[in-house]
């Protein structure tokens, strides 16, 4: 027969009975088919009506006193429950009648025909009292046993204690051969004290390990009815195989108590700092401690540290103090274990969860910078941070705090910055985060910096200049550490119009990039008042600059048409161009692309427009180089390409001078050109065809594209954007396009 853990087995004449005080339903050994029915769930191991009917494909058979998978073959069974509300339930008691003992069993749902045709009158019932058998009977759904005093404790025996004692006693109950199982194995043992003590307070525990089966009852120290208050007897110890009970000789010297009744639940504070400066005091909660400890000496270790000058606050509450200093045999984890010593054993209690001895540590800083004038709140995270009280948080020296806390939790610090004392910002480097705990050397976390910095302020000595449509973004230098949502604002005609900012770098240089607001192409460059905003520290500042600030805004370009230059294999673009158009960015490019259409892009995709080089921009026209080897015969449009956030957007289409095609034409009239007679004119004519209409419909489509990219943007905010100078991730930075495309010119 195979045995699982948790139960216990006790072998009589004839019998097997299983008593268990729960089952643990592992769900990995229930295997369903592919419909949903049960392929293996083994019901025998189920050992009370109230575990069997909790698994809903098994059912309780009453009269066997057995669970088994429950099919149509068990409907036959008259006495089969499948529902744990509907289980008998059974009350012991133990009186005395007539100076004899008697033990009473109370069966619930009599009255069930089920439960009725297995306890009937004509039933045979017996009494199995440790390894005596005796005769019962039952009326009215009670089971009754007339227990003689001789054959439980001799007048020799209770003569010579001294004191009170507790005593156990195993039973089971037959019912015609079958063994009765109750749904509580404590109602299995029968305990009294010889003298009547009807006042007794005491506490049962029950539990199992691999080997054996505990049932233990302590009682509160009683002087009027000489109760020991512990003694060797208060524990009934068996085998979980053969129900043998252990004899006093064999008793163990420590019992581990792993029962619900009985349990250590809850350790506060649950860790305590590795190294300490201080003492620490520990509360534990103990379920039933008054029992154990009536009277008894209690002992407490931490993780294998001493818990010193244990003390009772209450019938569930100890305390105890763990010293400042580290015991060479303490661990950094382990359990709590109260003992309480008695004469003659211990009995231990472990708690399930364990203790730490820790270090606080930090992982994150929220905001790294704030103003110099403090008032910045930061938030630290990590673990085990409020381990203690005594916490201080430095940056870079540990003169004096420089974040006064507010709140602390395991793994969160908010705190706000004091006020710099020199009143100035040191930049970026002003030290690594230092965390003191306990009044004692505290960590650095070189990695974690915080800087005071001083408002945000903007460069003079600089021109601000961009044309009408807002196509030009505005450069600015200045000082712009730890703000945010910045913005430039432009006032005209009475009205603020703004634009929105971002803070790049090139070559370790920063700058705020911001797009302009649009208006309406001037007849003159006009200069408009100008400013910039930013959050800081969760307030808008204005980014102060010595001198007034002022905007030119210039006439938007004009576009006219482009030519090929094919000694040079260029491409000029005619028009005006107005100078913030000529400037450069600070990777040496220039605002805008020239998109050569009508090409092929190399990799096929027709989204992506061969770009032509900008390396010229003047008043009269714009040259660029188109990639090497690109043939630009078929070029008959070209389009004006500028970053609108991390998209582009086309500004306009610009056709091809048709000048071009008459120098071609005329070329061809020359007497050469004439050796091919009307065949040669026919073939051409021909090609200029399927040519044109080639070129029409790229052209058609391309300009699909342009307006459906323009009705996005449209839609999509543009305006709403505050990061619209950020880079597509997907694409080569600026300034490596450049390198890339003289490579290819070359």
């Amino acid at each position: 027969m195979i045995v699982n853990k948790g139960s216990y087995w006790i072998l009589l004449p004839f019998t097997i009975v299983s008593l268990t005080l729960s089952v643990e339903i592992n769900t990995d050994n229930v295997h369903l088919t592919g419909n949903g029915s049960s392929e293996e769930i083994n019901c025998t191991t189920y050992n009370s009506c109230r575990q069997c009917a909790d698994v809903p494909v098994c059912g309780w058979i009453i009269e066997k006193q057995i669970c088994c998978l429950y099919s149509n073959q068990s409907l036959l069974e008259n006495s089969i429950v499948v529902a744990k509300e509907f289980c008998t339930e059974y009350t012991v008691s133990l009186t005395t009648i007539d100076t004899n003992y008697w033990i009473k069993v109370v069966v619930s749902n009599i009255e069930e025909k089920s439960v009725n045709n297995f306890l009937n009158e004509h039933a045979v019932i017996n009494f199995h009292v440790e390894d005596k058998v005796y005769n019962a009977s039952i009326n009215n759904g009670v089971i009754a046993l007339k227990w003689v005093k001789v054959d439980v404790l001799t007048d020799k025996i209770r003569k010579t204690h001294k004191i009170n004692p507790l005593n156990i006693f195993y039973f089971l109950i037959t019912v015609n051969g079958v063994k009765l199982k109750f749904n509580d194995p404590r109602d299995h043992y029968i305990s009294y004290h010889s003298w009547s003590c009807p006042k007794a307070i005491c506490s049962i525990t029950y539990w199992e390990s691999d080997s054996k089966k505990y049932y233990c009852k302590w009682c509160l120290k009683n002087d009027d009815c000489r109760i020991a208050a512990k003694q060797q007897d208060s524990c009934d110890i068996r085998n979980a195989t053969n129900n043998a009970k252990m004899v006093r000789k064999t008793v163990p010297s420590s019992l581990d108590v792993n029962g619900p009744d009985l349990a250590i639940e809850s350790v506060k504070p649950d860790v305590l700092l590795f190294t300490r400066n201080t003492s620490s005091m520990l509360y534990i909660t103990v379920k039933n401690h008054r029992f154990l400890s009536d009277d008894e000496s209690t002992k407490v270790t931490v993780s294998g540290q001493d818990c010193n000058k244990v003390t009772t606050v209450d019938d569930r509450t100890i305390k105890c103090t763990v010293s400042y200093y580290n015991d060479p045999t303490m661990s950094v984890e382990g359990p709590v274990v109260v003992e309480y010593a008695y004469n003659t054993i211990v009995v231990r209690l472990k708690s399930e969860q364990t203790f730490k001895f820790v270090v606080p540590s930090v992982t994150g800083v929220n905001p790294t910078c704030g103003p110099v004038t403090g008032g910045t709140r930061i938030e630290l995270t990590g673990q085990y941070l409020n381990v203690t009280t005594e916490v201080g948080v430095f940056f870079n020296s540990m003169s004096t705090p420089m974040c006064k806390i507010k709140e602390m939790t395991r793994d969160r610090i908010s705190c706000v910055t004091m006020p710099l004392a020199d009143g100035k910002g040191r930049g970026a480097d002003v030290g690594p985060l230092l965390i003191v705990v306990d009044k004692m050397k505290g960590t650095f976390y070189r990695k974690k910096k915080f800087s005071y910095v001083s408002e945000p302020t903007v460069l003079d000595g600089q021109v601000f200049a961009g044309i009408a449509s807002g196509d030009v973004p505005l450069i600015v230098r200045g000082d712009f550490e730890c703000t945010g949502n910045q913005q430039m604002y432009v006032d005209y005609k009475g009205t603020t119009h703004y634009g929105f900012c971002a803070i790049r770098e090139y070559n370790g240089i920063k700058a705020m990039y911001c797009r302009p607001p649009k208006f309406d192409s001037p007849a003159k460059t006009i200069e408009l008042p100008l400013g910039f905003t930013a959050e800081m520290d969760g307030k808008v500042v204005r980014m102060q600059k010595n001198t007034p600030i002022h905007y030119l805004m210039y006439r938007d370009p004009v576009y006219v048409d482009f030519e090929v230059y094919n000694q040079n294999n260029s491409v000029h673009v005619n028009g005006l161009f107005p100078d913030p158009m000529q400037r450069r960015q600070l990777d040496g490019s220039y605002y805008f692309e020239v998109a050569l259409l009508g090409l092929q892009p190399p990799d096929g995709d027709d989204d992506d427009a061969t770009l032509c080089l900008v390396i010229e921009v003047t008043d009269s026209y714009v040259k660029c180089w188109p990639p090497t080897g690109t043939s630009l015969a078929g070029v008959l449009e070209i389009a004006i390409v500028v970053s609108d956030g991390q998209a582009k957007r086309t500004v306009v289409v610009v056709p091809r001078r048709h000048k071009q095609y008459h120098q071609i034409l005329k070329s061809m009239q020359k007497s050469q050109c004439l050796i091919g007679g009307f065949s040669v004119v026919i073939v051409c004519a021909i090609a200029v065809i399927f040519s044109v209409k080639k070129v029409r419909d790229h052209s058609k489509r391309y300009t699909r594209r342009r307006y459906i990219s323009e009705l996005r943007n449209i839609t999509a905010g543009i305006e709403d954007s505050s990061d619209y100078l950020l880079q597509d991730s997907n694409t080569l930075p600026v300034g490596q396009r450049l390198n890339e495309r003289k490579k290819n010119v070359k």
